[in-house]
């Protein structure tokens, strides 16, 4: 999807190549652009292994960090929820 149609279906252009930032609980997270994100975390969201993809997007100190916030399935649904708003997919 071009920039122009991502801006006119979701309202916001897509995230820049530097990535984005998203602050969650107080604590900020960054992220690199989706076109960054390792293979391996592809791999692992495709297997159903979606905290293993996390772990490999956020790196290992933030995601101990995130870890360390998040107790509940409900909480990881929150950030999961948090970061697709900011990348542009899914429902706000």
């Amino acid at each position: 999807m071009a920039t122009r149609q991502r801006t006119e279906a979701v309202g916001k252009p897509s995230p820049s190549i530097a990535g984005l930032a998203v602050t969650w609980r107080g604590k900020r997270f960054t992220l690199p652009s989706p076109q960054e994100f390792p293979l391996e975390a592809l791999e692992a969201e495709e297997e159903g292994k979606h905290l293993t993809a996390l772990k490999l997007i956020l790196g290992a100190d933030q995601y101990v960090t995130w870890r360390n916030l998040a107790s509940t399935a409900a909480d990881a649904e929150d950030f999961s929820a948090k970061v697709m708003t900011e990348l542009g997919r899914g429902n706000p």
